[in-house]
């Protein structure tokens, strides 16, 4: 890259480019604000965009729109929306509420924006709303592991996702256990309400130490064999 960031927002657009923005202390001068990663050319440049603010960090980003779109909020809970076609970033004034506890941001079931709760919940809302409502069905998992939060959300398609945590089973021996659970997602109607249904696929522990005391899990994608 041609800049030093810290707290920037990268996204893979159109399977082609990545488009990482802010992050970069130098906010004054906008030439440095964005620069794009051209996977064909292997090439990084700066872009020139229009943008009513430039943030120092963006704290939560997800692309949307058949790959088209980032939808952002930067540190002080403003929304951003980012088109790729015309290079050109808009917001309408509208503020995420609570964006500290809103992470992990996915893009899927046609067009939902989920994020990670607290608890074990997973959230979800438009990219027009701001409300965000809890996704049903996964009352038994969150009761099975009481009081546990959410590590890291991915998508293995439209319709499903997974979640890891962290978890400590009652015993003698102290045994910490990295956690994985696949769950299909449905939009349907609970009393006249649209709602988004989550299904337990399969659960169960990944990963056993009695050794430690925590887990950093850094990194985590889904691929197929």
């Amino acid at each position: 890259m041609k800049m030093a960031r810290s707290g920037a927002s990268a996204s893979l657009i159109d399977e082609k480019k990545i488009y990482v923005f802010g992050g970069c202390w130098d906010v004054a001068d906008s030439s440095n604000w964005v620069e794009v990663y051209d996977l064909q050319t292997d090439t990084w440049e700066f872009l020139s965009v229009f943008t009513p603010k430039m943030p120092l960090k963006i704290r939560q980003s997800v692309v949307t729109d058949n790959n088209k779109h980032v939808h952002a909020v930067d540190e002080d809970g403003q929304i951003f929306n980012f088109s790729a076609t015309e290079c050109a970033f808009e917001s309408d004034g509208r503020r995420e509420s609570n964006p500290e506890n809103r992470s992990n941001w996915l893009f899927a079931v046609g067009d939902t924006i989920f994020c990670r709760g607290t608890g074990g919940k997973i959230l979800w809302r438009f990219p027009s709303q701001l409300d965000w409502k809890e996704v049903h069905g996964l009352e038994e998992l969150q009761q099975q592991h009481s009081g546990f939060d959410i590590i890291k959300m991915l998508i293995h398609s439209n319709e499903r996702m997974a979640i890891l945590w962290e978890a400590r089973p009652q015993g003698p021996q102290h045994i910490l256990e990295l956690w994985y659970a696949e769950i299909s997602m449905v939009r349907g109607c609970i009393d006249g309400v649209l709602e988004v249904l989550g299904t337990i696929e399969w659960s169960g522990p990944i990963f056993s130490d009695s050794s430690v005391t925590g887990l950093n899990l850094l990194f985590a994608e889904t691929f197929y064999l």
